[in-house]
C-alpha cells in the first residue's frame, strides 16, 4: 500500500489471469522475473525422477518448491515440499496482548494525537501474525505442545447438511514446528497506520521460555494418506496421537 492506504494491486490470485498479472507488477517493481504459481502447476508426479546433469543428483520434480512466505519448515520437516499451513491460537495472542499492555498503549499512544485519540486498551488482533487459521478453546501457548502429533478436522454440524458431511474427506495437519516472529508483524495489517511495536523483542521479554516464537506450522498428513480436503469456520480438531 502507499501512504495514502490506496491497494498499488488488486489481483485474484485464485485465477491464472490474476496471478500473470501478480507476476507483472513485480517483475516491473525488481527488475527481475517473478512468477506466481500455485500448487496445480506441478506437472509431474512425486514420484517421477530428474536428472540434475553434472551435478550428480535426483530430485523429485513433483515437489512442491515455491511458496509466499519465508520459513523453510516444509523443507526441514515434509521432505522437501514447501506448502505449509500457518496456525495461531487465539487465547495465546490474548494471553500476550494482556501481558504487554503497558509497552503496547506507551508506542501507540505516542503515534496519535492526544486527549480523544487516545486508547486505553490495546489487543492484538490474531490476523497480525499472518496466520492461516486461528484456533480457539485451547489453553495459552499449549499449541507448543502439537508439535510431532497429528490433527483431524472434525466439521462443524452447523456448517453443512448431512449430505454434506459425509462427503468431506478425512483432513489431517501434522503440527511440525514453532513459528519464529520477525519485525514484519510489528505494524497491524488491520491498521497500517499505527506506529510498529518490536513484538519478537517483547516476546522474548515476557515469556523467555518460548523465545520470539508465536504460532506453529502444519502440513497436510499425506503419509496417511490424507492428500487435501476442506475446512470450514467453526470446525473443531481432535488430536490423534496423545
Amino acid at each position: 500500500r502507499q501512504s495514502s492506504s490506496t491497494p498499488l494491486l488488486i489481483a485474484d490470485l485464485a485465477c491464472q489471469a490474476g496471478r500473470d498479472e501478480a507476476s507483472t507488477f513485480f517483475s516491473d517493481l525488481c527488475g527481475k522475473k517473478v512468477v506466481c504459481v500455485c500448487a496445480s502447476d506441478i506437472t509431474k508426479s512425486q514420484n517421477s525422477h530428474v536428472d540434475n546433469g553434472d551435478s550428480g543428483k535426483t530430485k523429485l520434480s513433483g515437489k512442491h518448491t515455491h511458496q509466499f512466505g519465508n520459513t523453510s519448515s516444509g523443507v526441514k520437516n515434509n521432505n522437501g515440499d514447501t506448502r505449509t499451513i500457518h496456525i495461531v491460537n487465539h487465547n495465546t495472542v490474548t494471553q500476550f496482548s494482556n501481558v504487554i499492555q503497558h509497552e503496547l498503549k506507551q508506542q501507540y499512544n505516542e503515534g496519535v494525537d492526544r486527549c480523544d485519540n487516545e486508547l486505553d486498551s490495546i489487543q492484538l488482533n490474531p490476523t497480525r501474525f499472518r496466520p492461516n487459521v486461528v484456533v480457539d478453546g485451547l489453553e495459552p501457548w499449549l499449541e507448543f505442545d502439537l508439535i510431532g502429533k497429528t490433527i483431524e478436522v472434525v466439521p462443524n454440524r452447523d456448517n453443512n447438511t448431512e449430505g454434506e458431511q459425509s462427503q468431506r474427506q478425512p483432513l489431517r495437519f501434522r503440527i511440525t514446528s514453532r513459528t519464529v516472529r520477525c519485525a514484519g508483524i510489528g505494524v497491524d495489517s488491520l491498521q497500517p497506520e499505527l506506529p510498529a511495536v518490536d513484538i519478537p523483542k517483547l516476546l522474548t521479554k515476557h515469556f523467555p521460555q518460548h523465545g520470539p516464537y508465536l504460532g506453529v506450522y502444519a502440513v497436510v498428513d499425506q503419509d496417511n494418506g490424507c492428500s487435501g480436503g476442506t475446512i470450514c469456520v467453526g470446525d473443531k480438531f481432535r488430536v490423534l496421537d496423545e
